[in-house]
C-alpha cells in the first residue's frame, strides 16, 4: 500500500480524532450497562413480590380449604341435630304433648329460619333436650362464622391475585427492557471493537509506510527488511484459558428471581426450588454436561431431568416445550423453552429449577443461581 506524505501528515490527526471517538464510544455502553443492572434489580424486586403474592394465595387457599371442610362438617352435624329434635317433637305429639301446627313447622326443615325453628323446638320438646338445643344453636353460630370467613378469604384471594398480576406485569416489562438494553450494549461493544480494529489497521499502515520511507532514504533497497508484524487487532479472539466455573445459568436470556425456597405453595406444599421469571420461549439450557430426559406431570407440566457429570441431578419444569435434546448433552445444550405449563398455567412464565446433590433431596438452588446468573 502506498501512502502519500500528505496522508502521513494527516494520519496522526485522524488517529487522534479516532482515539477521541473511541474514548467517547464506551460511555453509552457503560450507561446502557448501568441501566441494564438497574433493570435487573427492579425485575428481581418484582420477582420477590410475585413470590410473596403466590405464597399469600397458597396460605389463603389452605385456610379456605380448612374452613370449607369445617363448614361442611358443621352442616352435617346440624342436619343430625335437626333430625333428632324433629323425632322428639313428633314423639311428643304422638303422646299428646305437641299440637299438629308445631310439628308441621318442625318438619319444614331448611325452609324455616334458625331462630323460628329454635323457638318452636324450645316450646315443643321436653326439658331434657336443652343440651341438644344448645348444641344446635352453637353449631348454627359456627356455621355462620365459617361462611363469613370464607367470604373474607375470597376477597383476600381476589386482592392477592390483583397484586400477583400487577407484579408479574412489572417483572415482564423489566425483562423485555433488558432485551432491548442488552441489544444496545452488544451494538455499542461491536461498534467499539470495529473502531479499535480500524485504529489498529491505521497505526499498522503508518508504521509500515514509515519503515518503507526509511529504507528508501537509506538507499538499502537490496536489504529491504520485512515489515514489522501489525499489532493484533481488537477483533482477534483472546486466548482461551477456559473457565473454572462449570455451572451455567439454566435460563439463557433475560431473567429475574428471588430466594423463594421454602415459601408456602398450593396444597400445603413448601417451595423446593427457585422460580426464574423469563419471557415465554427463552431458551433453557443444560447447566452442566450430562444425561437429559424429558418428563411430563400434571403438577409441573413439561419438565426435564438432567443427571449431571458432576454427580448432581437438576430438574426444571413449567416449560413451554422441549427442544428434543435427550441422552448425552453438552453444557449449554438447549433443553427446552420457558413457559407456564402444569399448575403454573395462566401465571407469569418462569422456570422452576431444582438442584438435587448426588441425586438426593433438593437443596436451595438460590446461592448457586445468584452466583452464576
Amino acid at each position: 500500500m502506498t501512502v502519500s506524505v500528505g496522508t502521513l501528515l494527516r494520519v496522526p490527526t485522524a488517529i487522534a480524532v479516532l482515539i477521541t471517538l473511541l474514548a467517547a464510544g464506551p460511555v453509552p455502553a457503560g450507561a446502557a450497562e448501568s441501566e441494564l443492572e438497574r433493570s435487573r434489580r427492579r425485575a428481581n424486586e418484582a420477582a420477590a413480590e410475585v413470590a410473596e403474592a403466590r405464597s399469600e394465595l397458597a396460605e389463603i387457599e389452605q385456610e379456605s380449604s380448612a374452613v370449607a371442610s369445617r363448614a361442611a362438617e358443621t352442616e352435617a352435624r346440624l342436619a343430625q341435630l335437626r333430625g333428632a329434635l324433629q323425632e322428639q317433637a313428633v314423639d311428643r305429639f304422638i303422646r299428646g304433648g305437641a299440637d299438629p301446627g308445631t310439628v308441621s313447622l318442625l318438619l319444614q326443615g331448611d325452609d324455616i329460619s334458625t331462630a323460628v325453628r329454635a323457638d318452636v323446638l324450645a316450646r315443643s320438646v321436653s326439658a331434657n333436650t336443652d343440651e341438644v338445643l344448645e348444641e344446635y344453636r352453637l353449631a348454627s353460630e359456627d356455621l355462620a362464622l365459617a361462611k363469613g370467613r370464607l367470604s373474607d378469604l375470597e376477597q383476600q384471594s381476589a386482592k392477592a391475585l390483583e397484586v400477583l398480576d400487577d407484579r408479574a406485569g412489572a417483572a415482564t416489562a423489566e425483562l423485555q427492557r433488558q432485551v432491548a438494553l442488552d441489544a444496545e450494549r452488544r451494538a455499542a461493544e461491536e461498534a467499539a471493537r470495529a473502531a479499535a480494529a480500524r485504529q489498529a489497521r491505521a497505526e499498522a499502515a503508518v508504521r509500515t509506510e514509515a519503515e518503507r520511507l526509511a529504507r528508501e532514504r537509506s538507499g538499502a533497497r537490496s536489504r529491504t527488511a520485512p515489515p514489522s508484524r501489525p499489532a493484533a487487532t481488537a477483533t482477534e479472539a483472546p486466548p482461551s484459558g477456559g473457565s473454572s466455573r462449570d455451572f451455567l445459568c439454566p435460563v439463557d436470556g433475560p431473567r429475574a428471581f428471588t430466594n423463594d425456597w421454602g415459601q408456602p405453595r398450593s396444597g400445603g406444599r413448601r417451595h423446593q426450588g427457585t422460580d426464574i421469571l423469563s419471557p415465554r420461549g427463552t431458551p433453557v439450557v443444560a447447566s452442566v454436561s450430562g444425561s437429559a430426559r424429558g418428563h411430563q406431570s400434571s403438577l409441573g407440566g413439561i419438565s426435564y431431568y438432567l443427571t449431571g457429570d458432576d454427580g448432581n441431578t437438576y430438574f426444571g419444569t413449567h416449560l413451554d416445550s422441549l427442544s428434543g435434546a435427550s441422552g448425552r448433552v453438552a453444557r449449554g445444550t438447549v433443553l427446552g423453552y420457558v413457559g407456564d405449563s402444569g399448575n403454573a398455567r395462566g401465571g407469569p412464565t418462569h422456570l422452576h429449577f431444582e438442584i438435587h446433590p448426588g441425586g438426593g433431596a433438593a437443596v436451595n438452588p438460590y446461592p448457586t443461581l445468584a452466583e452464576h446468573c
